[in-house]
């Protein structure tokens, strides 16, 4: 895979771009979080004044100079207050009072030739109209949030703080109506791979400072999985002069433990900030049943960022993690009575530098380096019959390493970015399975209607003679994987990499009340398939002074690319193929697609609350998704012709006031998938013409509202969501829902009247009434894939947790409590039904945690 001179032709052309103009705050993470410029009464700037920063928690100080043009730059804050007094000959001298939470201020100070001193108070915001529609998550937030998923609690934190986003089991969540086309990028380091738990192993909460979720236009700055970008910064030990820590524990239903702890400490040019912290649940994943069968697990992480000031300029930061994860693949009770006993382990680390340049007070450039790796390991039960549907192994390898550099510049109604990307991905896979049930690809039917168990018919023309029916979906290429009838295990082991890079250039032009957005990215990939896109990104935003709103237009380009995981099976084809192998009933490589994106929205504050809106409409040509082997943890990923996503996002945020604060969102999304499907590996029936996949989801609400009693009192958070239910593919209809087993039937609380399905007495008939409590399943003849789909039934929760800080309190040190309950109305739900991407799952039940925290 060699890139040529012509691949690299157009980089002089950013370079310029981006070296002619500059912004104070560039889309992907890089950020001044504090600067500002300094002016007299007349609006003349002053160069050459003192600008004093002291951070109030420690008593650290920082000093720095306006430039030629009055502007100052502070990086790497911690979260929290913070006193900026400004001083310059012949003025009097002014000192503000800021709260910082992680959002990047920007202050404009005027100084008066009086002698007197002013004072002003200011808390941080981000109402900058050149970022796209996004969602800051608050300190307290990331803190006090009660997390629905004890092994994802990130994921969690997203799904219950951001409109547009569809629930699903194990941590995974469907951002605005696609698979997973979420993009991390922390502390400047973009992820796009999978982060789900069941993947990889997501960044703890333990160590971040802020996070913010753009769900707008990308900008030029963001490629590849763009639906969804969230933006995480981690806490810096800069400017701790004592070593500030906290130290925490709780224990929960599902005999759930967990430990965690963290340090900073440093000064204006060094810091540390390490955090470590563990889990070991009896539920660490979600669960096929109500009942938690087989689902132990447990957690490790630790993470430790380094931060160097060499100069006034020039800053280095490292961050390291290292994180292990060990837990049991959860049983249905068919599994559980035959003793499965699938496992897997999944181990991370991560190594990423940092250098950030000031060249002046409104120029700077960011540069990441880094390096990860995801290893899985999927291990099966001692006895292969012990697993079923299928036996199934697997190992998988992901490494990435890649650099980043951006460059930012400020020159007067014009803000630039521009810079360069490069990854390289080594993919290892290596898998063996082999079908265990008689019954999962039966050649015939019983009387019944349901799958005959007898191994001895291998072929539908042999049904008749043995009194039982063809079935018309039996796939005869998986006979030569099924252990009861005489095949045997199939295994597999390949290799390969990918390259990609990425050139990009963004200029937001002011003219008065407008801002025109002007953008041009350039990605090159060249993995199992090859190719490039150039993609423009244009917007316009309108600042109406009247209404004191925003209101903003954009298109966007997006050039995208097949998911990483278990790709090099997925991309087989042909006789002899993996694919062929396994039975499936198509294959091809997985080529990239690319994205037409449109969104209009406005942003208005109302006296209280702050009030934001957002429409949007994808339509993307090579969409990807996933399929599932054998209803099994092993995926796939595929590509469809076309998919046509529109939705529509509002956010409704409470200023916090008398202690009370909040906010409440609502977004509608609707997701379709136009067939047929032209890469990856599908194992079940293939697709309408216009199908809605599952991770479609007409309605979903959430709602916070948060109670601080005084400065250091007790508080309240109390949650709840709303969730319309994901399309459930596998049960359009009563007869389907009728052949499945009695496990799958009472899963969907499938009834026939007041008789409802067991494990040991499946329905196979019913003269009356027949419905299921947890699926809608479309009445007789009115079943359609994409007007009226059956879906998950909808469900209503309510978390709700409340501590104590400072119930004893002494100096710097504190001991806390606090008492969290998840699904406080206890409902019995589904995430989703034997889906074609995870299987089935259940919310967890009423579940209460207790825990104590000390702080110093």
């Amino acid at each position: 895979m060699k890139w040529t001179r012509k691949t690299f032709s157009i980089l002089p052309l950013f370079i310029v771009l981006a070296s002619s103009h500059v912004v104070l705050m560039a889309q992907s993470g890089t950020a001044a979080a504090l600067s500002g410029t300094v002016a007299d009464l007349s609006g003349a700037v002053l160069s050459d004044a003192n600008v004093l920063l002291t951070f109030v928690n420690s008593g650290a100080q920082r000093t720095i100079k306006t430039g030629p043009e009055g502007g100052f730059l502070f990086f790497q804050l911690s979260t929290g207050d913070y006193r900026i007094t400004i001083d310059a000959p012949g003025f009097a001298s002014e000192t503000q009072q800021i709260t910082y939470l992680g959002v990047p201020i920007r202050l404009h100070i005027a100084l008066s030739a009086a002698a007197s001193k002013t004072e002003v108070t200011v808390t941080a915001t981000n109402s900058d109209p050149t970022e796209p529609a996004h969602v800051d998550i608050t300190p307290e937030q990331i803190d006090r949030m009660p997390t629905q998923s004890v092994s994802s609690p990130f994921s969690s934190l997203i799904t219950m703080t951001t409109p547009g986003v569809s629930a699903d089991s194990n941590g995974s969540f469907h951002p605005l109506g696609d698979h997973a086309e979420a993009s991390f990028v922390v502390d400047g380091q973009p992820i796009t791979d999978q982060q789900s738990r069941t993947f990889s192993t997501q960044v703890s909460l333990n160590a971040l400072q802020s996070v913010e979720v753009r769900e707008g236009a990308p900008g030029s700055d963001v490629g590849d999985k763009t639906s969804m970008v969230i933006v995480a910064q981690t806490r810096s030990g800069l400017d701790q002069r004592k070593p500030h820590g906290e130290f925490s524990f709780t224990r929960g239903s599902f005999a759930t433990s967990t430990g965690s702890g963290n340090l900073a400490f440093g000064s204006a040019k060094v810091g540390s900030f390490t955090a470590i912290d563990a889990l070991n649940s009896g539920r660490f994943l979600d669960t096929p049943e109500i009942e938690v069968l087989h689902a132990n697990g447990n957690a490790e992480n630790a993470i430790e960022r380094f931060d160097y000031k060499a100069t006034d300029k020039t800053s280095l930061q490292l961050n390291t993690s290292l994180s292990r994860s060990w837990f049991q693949t959860p049983n249905t009770h068919d599994q559980n009575a035959l003793g499965q006993n699938q496992r897997q382990t999944v181990v991370s680390f991560n190594v990423a530098p940092q250098f950030l340049h000031t060249f002046n007070d409104h120029a700077f450039n960011q540069t990441n380096f880094w390096v990860r790796q995801d290893k899985v390991r999927y291990r099966p039960s001692d006895d292969p019959f012990a697993d079923t549907p299928a036996y199934l192994q697997q190992g998988r390898r992901l490494t990435n390493a890649g650099l980043r550099s951006e460059f930012t510049y400020n020159q007067g109604r014009h803000s630039v970015i521009g810079g360069i990307e490069f990854k390289h991905t080594f993919l290892a896979e290596q898998f063996a399975t082999g079908l265990t049930d008689p019954s999962f690809n039966s050649p015939c039917l019983g009387a019944d209607g349901a799958p005959s168990p007898i191994t001895t018919v291998t072929n539908p023309s042999q049904c008749v003679a043995a009194g039982l029916t063809p079935n018309s979906a039996f796939l005869p290429g998986l006979l030569n994987i099924d252990l009861t009838r005489g095949g045997s295990i199939y295994a597999f082991q390949g290799s390969t990499d990918i390259k990609q890079v990425a050139l990009f250039g963004q200029d937001y032009v002011k003219l008065g009340n407008f801002k025109i957005d002007l953008g041009l990215r350039y990605d090159k990939y060249n993995g199992l398939a090859r190719n490039h896109g150039v993609q423009p990104r244009v917007g316009f935003v309108y600042s109406s002074s009247p209404l004191h709103t925003n209101f903003h237009l954009n298109y966007s380009r997006v050039f995208i690319t097949p998911y990483n995981e278990n790709l090099i099976v997925a991309s087989s084809a042909g006789p002899g193929s993996i694919s062929a192998a396994l039975g499936a009933t198509d294959s091809a490589i997985l080529n990239t697609g690319h994205r037409n994106q449109f969104n209009v929205g406005f942003e208005t504050p109302i006296k209280y609350f702050s009030l934001s809106g957002e429409y949007l409409w994808k339509f993307t040509y090579g969409a990807y998704d996933f399929d599932v082997l054998l209803n099994s943890p092993l995926t796939f990923p595929t590509q469809f012709r076309k998919s046509k996503i529109d939705g529509g996002l509002v956010r409704l945020t409470l200023t916090p006031t008398h202690g009370v604060n909040g906010f409440f969102t609502i977004s509608h999304v609707r997701s379709r998938l136009f067939g047929p499907e032209l890469g990856g590996i599908s194992f079940s029936a293939p697709y309408s013409n216009v199908a809605r996949p599952d991770h479609d989801e007409g309605l979903a609400m959430n709602l916070n509202l948060r109670y601080q009693f005084g400065r250091r009192g007790p508080w309240i958070n109390s949650s709840y969501r709303y969730d319309g239910g994901l399309v459930a593919v596998a049960v359009p209809d009563i007869p389907t829902a009728l052949q499945l087993t009695g496990d799958e039937q009472q899963q969907m609380g499938l009834h026939c009247g007041s008789v409802f399905a067991t494990v040991s007495r499946p329905l196979r008939s019913c003269a009356g009434p027949i419905a299921a409590t947890r699926i809608r399943i479309p009445p007789p003849g009115t079943e359609n894939d994409d007007r009226n789909p059956p879906r998950i039934a909808v469900r209503n929760t309510v978390d709700l947790s409340i501590g104590e800080d400072n119930l004893i309190h002494h100096e710097n040190q504190s001991l806390g409590i606090r008492v969290a309950v998840v699904n406080l109305n206890n409902t019995k739900a589904l995430y989703n039904f034997l889906s074609t991407f995870s299987g089935t799952h259940f919310l967890t039940t009423r579940a209460v945690t207790v825990g104590l925290r000390y702080g110093f």
